[in-house]
């Protein structure tokens, strides 16, 4: 009887104290990202399609591209929470562009499913807008800077080739944000 008391008193002790720690202004409970930590095997697997294809019927030899717009310096384990989000939605923010280029050959309709997939995520990033501004830290904001004049730079199709060649990376970053999310 007195360990079920005890462990009663300890969770009401845990409780007060991480409400005074957590803050108040957490995103809503459909701003929470968990349902992206293990990815749905049809949406993987349609992007894998789509990615396939495109690299078979379009190679980069053709476009005389070069470089990983989304490369960095940086690991993102090693940002907080809305630096990871802030990085998630720019690199979802372009991969969405680049699948709503107008394409007519066949490869248009392996587009549909992995751009309705990534709009849902960007809908559901959308949410993390109304938490308090967060200030990026200075080697986000020197990258996404970056990123923004190489968007303006590279042609569509240049960026169509890094932005699909490299879609798995921002599905990897996506889950980062997932899994550190339920311990911010």
């Amino acid at each position: 009887m007195l360990h079920l008391v005890l462990t009663l008193l300890l969770a009401l002790v845990l409780q007060t104290s991480l409400g005074a720690v957590i803050p108040h202004t957490t995103p809503e409970k459909s701003c929470y990202l968990s349902k992206y930590q293990l990815l749905v095997s049809h949406e993987t697997e349609a992007v894998l399609r789509m990615r396939d294809k495109f690299m078979d019927t379009k190679p980069l030899a053709d476009r005389n591209c070069t470089g990983n717009i989304f490369h960095r310096e940086w690991n993102m384990m090693d940002l907080s929470v809305p630096d990871r989000v802030m990085v998630v939605k720019a690199e979802l923010s372009l991969t969405t562009t680049v699948l709503e280029f107008h394409d007519t050959s066949d490869f248009a309709e392996m587009r549909k499913q992995p751009l309705a997939f990534l709009t849902q995520v960007q809908n559901d990033l959308q949410c993390w807008v109304s938490a308090p501004l967060h200030e990026p830290s200075e080697e986000v904001s020197h990258w996404l800077n970056q990123l923004q004049n190489t968007r303006e730079m590279k042609t569509n199709s240049c960026l169509e080739a890094s932005a699909i060649r490299h879609i798995f990376e921002v599905l990897n970053d996506l889950r980062c944000v997932a899994f550190q999310e339920q311990y911010n």
